[in-house]
């Protein structure tokens, strides 16, 4: 199947064939046969020959099936406006699509001659012939096993807990009647909230006088005179 049509503006670059026969003999009791290497070597080239061979089918191949996706989703497009929003609207659609399907044909075709000459000629040296496919190989098995023995190795290390540190503060009662909480160590300050006599508190810091609290999820402060100390 030719594609020559197809790709007349998307050339493929012409991908030299091997032509040379290896031919080697082995004794095989009282007769000569053609040896395994010459076998291999032959065989290898004979599938390097078909990517040679086959580049312009394989490029009109994907080049069809490009094309074939750009047309059905600008039908698609036109088909869903029709539907959605009438005539009118699918008409100036179809104008658009048509335009930007041409556009990217054009990107595609340039994207799609590029990467078949870069695959098929790299597979056509790959399997020029059995010595060519036998260092590729090398190489490769070479490459993992090198980039498996030079990747770090992580040796799993228990994290040592850390504990938590909980202050204990000392408790003091109130000996009021009832004892404003400020929101500053002063006497002038906003009243955040009264104690009653009796009630127990943890005094976290002392200042001017005054015992600082945890009062209703904030700061408060307390006179120190009216709070005695818990033993």
């Amino acid at each position: 199947m030719s594609f020559g049509n197809l790709t007349k503006r998307t050339p493929v670059i012409e991908i030299p064939r091997n032509t040379s026969t290896y031919t080697s003999y082995a004794r095989w009791g009282n007769s000569h046969r053609e040896s395994l290497w010459s076998r291999f070597n032959n065989g290898v080239a004979s599938i390097g020959n078909w990517f040679a061979e086959k580049s312009e089918d394989v490029l009109g191949w994907i080049s069809l099936a490009t094309m074939a996706i750009i047309v059905i989703s600008c039908i698609v497009q036109v088909i869903s406006t029709w539907i959605d929003d009438g005539f009118w609207m699918a008409l100036l659609m179809a104008f658009g699509v048509c335009i930007a399907g041409v556009i990217a044909w054009y990107v595609a075709a340039i994207a799609i001659v590029i990467g078949v000459n870069v695959v098929m000629y790299g597979f056509r040296f790959l399997f020029w012939n059995g010595w060519t496919l036998l260092i590729a190989l090398i190489l490769s098995i070479g490459g993992w096993a090198y980039a498996a023995y030079s990747s770090p190795s992580y040796d799993y290390t228990p994290v040592a807990e850390t504990e938590v540190y909980t202050p204990i503060y000392d408790k003091y009662c109130c000996t009021a009647a009832v004892l404003n909480v400020r929101i500053h160590p002063n006497k002038t300050s906003r009243v955040l909230g009264t104690l009653r006599n009796g009630q127990v508190v943890e005094v976290i810091d002392k200042e001017n006088g005054f015992a600082a609290i945890e009062y209703n999820g904030q700061r408060g402060y307390a006179s120190l005179k009216y709070l005695n100390k818990i033993n």
